[in-house]
């Protein structure tokens, strides 16, 4: 019983002459009686006012959510650009305290200190006793030399 058989490899022989058959058209039942007719359409016209009505309540308890729900994302949506602006300068901040180049003037900044090699210039003014006297142009000097 549980010995291997052959399956038969039957080739179907294709002749000119057999054609498919055409599948006749179904044939769609009429009804004759009008009462019934009227009566079917009612019932059929009820069912789809009862779907439509269904749809409708559905909408309109969908549009307040929807409604919300634009809002928190109008709300989302300003928050993500804030702190892109946000992001942005904290990213250039970023990169100029780590720039090399620039951590001698960021040290001099925080901490009030002076490069050794640089020297401050300080602007006087004449006295005004000084300026009524002199009929030169007024002059500024360098920490009182000329």
């Amino acid at each position: 019983m549980s010995a291997i058989r052959p399956v038969p490899q039957i080739i179907p022989s294709i002749s000119p002459s057999r054609r498919p058959r055409a599948r006749r058209a179904a044939k769609r039942r009429t009804i004759h009686n009008p009462g019934l007719l009227t009566i079917e359409t009612t019932v059929k016209l009820g069912v789809n006012l009862i779907l439509s009505a269904f749809a409708l309540s559905a909408l309109i308890q969908i549009l307040p959510q929807h409604r919300s729900a634009s809002e928190k994302l109008q709300d989302i949506r300003a928050e993500v650009k804030m702190t892109e602006e946000r992001v942005i300068k904290e990213r250039e901040e970023f990169t100029r305290y780590f720039d090399p180049q620039q951590t001698k003037s960021i040290m001099q900044e925080q901490g009030n200190l002076i490069d050794p090699t640089q020297k401050p210039i300080i602007f006087l003014e004449k006295r005004p006793s000084t300026i009524a006297e002199s009929t030169e142009e007024p002059t500024t000097t360098y920490a009182g030399l000329e």
